[in-house]
């Protein structure tokens, strides 16, 4: 991104002007320190508001605000590349509702310090300095950040934040990166060849056929636990499988795959073939194993 050197001096000046009286700056206070004439700073305004470096508040109190944006692009002009999309901000770890709506990617190149700047829309004062946060995946661009938070800025609704992990995800169907050999249960099994199963394996859950082999259900080592509770000890798996399986079919893409364990909180979700078929399981696990040696 460049411009003329007036636009430049222009972008100091306010930038001087409101860490000085932290508050809306007049354009015709530009202007007078500038010696420049106060309809020309207006007209320049419109630009840079167009380039999202100024913001504006109306009234007898408002005035011009600089963006973080123009903060950073002063600091380290023609670094900034925009990547324009919406995600939610996890903060700390749990997720909030707020969502970054754009994303200037700040000094990608620096080997000691890369940045970036959010566009927020929900309440900035919910994140603070020192937060960890995460933001995406991204609808669009597909897009993980996770850094530290170095600055807000509540009147422009901006974060800066450190970079510490930016990932791409790439275009991967669910059948490459899931567990294929998987076991199933007939649903008219006893619960205790199940537990035998599950305590063999190592696992938490086992997909439920009927006499066909499509999917019907879930058992899980909670299931067991409770029929167990119950002393239901000749119980049948059907007596006590979740009939609401969490499903995704083997050519969906992995970013269709996250967002779903996202929005249902879980872990794993079962993977069908065009037959609704069981032919794999894809865990939280398994997409991340894939990813750790990309990020």
């Amino acid at each position: 991104m460049s411009f003329p050197p007036t636009y430049m001096r222009v972008v100091e000046a306010l930038l001087e002007l409101y860490n000085m009286h932290k508050r809306p700056i007049k354009s015709k206070e530009i202007a007078d320190k500038l010696g420049m004439n106060e309809g020309t700073i207006r007209n320049i305004m419109v630009a840079l508001k167009a380039m999202n470096l100024v913001d504006s508040k109306t009234g007898p109190y408002g005035g011009f605000i600089p963006s973080q944006k123009a903060v950073e692009f002063v600091k380290s002009p023609m670094v900034i590349n925009p990547v324009n999309d919406i995600a939610q901000i996890f903060v700390n770890g749990k997720p909030i509702n707020v969502y970054a709506t754009g994303i200037e990617l700040v000094n990608v190149f620096n080997p000691y310090m890369s940045k970036a700047i959010i566009k927020i829309l929900g309440n900035v004062k919910a994140i603070h300095p020192g937060d960890n946060v995460r933001i995406g995946p991204t609808i669009n661009a597909r897009i993980i950040i996770e850094g530290i938070v170095l600055e807000d800025n509540s009147l422009s609704k901006e974060l800066v934040i450190v970079i510490k992990k930016l990932l791409a995800i790439p275009k991967i169907r669910v059948l490459d990166v899931m567990t294929k050999e998987l076991a199933v249960v007939k649903h008219d099994e006893p619960l205790t060849s199940v537990a035998k199963l599950i305590a063999d394996r190592k696992i938490r859950a086992l997909p439920v056929v009927n006499d066909n082999g499509e999917l019907i259900g879930l058992i899980t080592s909670s299931d067991l636990a409770r029929a167990f509770s119950d002393g239901a000890l000749t119980a049948l798996v059907k007596d006590y499988m979740r009939h609401e399986v969490p499903i995704i079919s083997w050519d969906r893409d992995i970013y269709d795959a996250m967002r779903l364990m996202m929005s249902y909180n879980i872990g794993r979700l079962i993977v069908i073939n065009q037959e609704q078929k069981p032919v794999g399981i894809v865990t939280r696990t398994d997409i991340l194993r894939y990813l750790a040696p990309l990020g």
